[in-house]
């Protein structure tokens, strides 16, 4: 999916009014499945916030939540420009280790405020915070590494032509004194791959 990060609630879906980060993750569902779900980072009410899993941007309908108290493991995956994090038991990929850093840091400092017991955030609050949160992702947007490819990296390359009337084996090969200047008739426009190995190409 080509939706960016976004920290603005979706028009008209009430659920979204509390967001602060929201985006395209890949979920590890089971150690043989994964799939690519649009994760939403709430802001806390009461002695919790959320991660409201959905199937696309449009949050018609959410998928699951995954609580997170003050006391909730969030962390990183060790690697070399890995993306991956944790969240209580959940493994999450983002697309790229910057991103990853931007997820693992809003939810570090909403547990920060649950460990303060901070009350719940007012709307000129949450305005606030989307503002800094988006100061961030415009910051990863102009400094991102180039997204994956979706092309093939490697040239298609035409199937090489079987010769018509025979291969040369090995021991033909070897028991036949070729010359740099001699071809095999039998490989007619294969010169270069019908050269004994050892003898100059011409």
């Amino acid at each position: 999916p080509m939706a960016e990060l976004t920290c603005d609630p979706v028009p008209g879906v009430p659920k979204t009014s509390r967001r602060l980060l929201a985006g395209y993750l890949i979920h590890r569902d089971d150690p043989d499945a994964l799939s690519v779900v649009y994760c939403e980072l709430q802001a806390p009410v009461g002695p919790r916030a959320s991660l409201v899993i959905y199937e696309n941007e449009a949050c018609s309908s959410p998928i699951m939540e995954i609580p997170i108290f003050e006391s909730s493991v969030c962390c990183d995956v060790v690697g070399i420009n890995c993306s991956c994090f944790v969240v209580e038991g959940h493994h999450f990929a983002s697309q790229s280790s910057s991103e990853r850093k931007l997820w693992l840091r809003a939810l570090s400092n909403l547990k920060v405020k649950l460990q303060n017991k901070a009350p719940e955030p007012t709307q000129n609050e949450l305005l606030h915070f989307r503002s800094a949160i988006r100061e961030n992702i415009q910051t990863l947007q102009a400094t991102q590494e180039s997204r994956i490819a979706r092309n093939p990296l490697l040239r298609l390359l035409d199937k090489p032509r079987a010769c018509e009337k025979k291969r040369c084996t090995a021991t033909e090969l070897k028991g036949s004194l070729w010359s740099s200047e001699q071809t095999c008739s039998d490989f007619s426009g294969h010169r270069e791959r019908c050269q004994p190995v050892g003898y100059p190409k011409s």
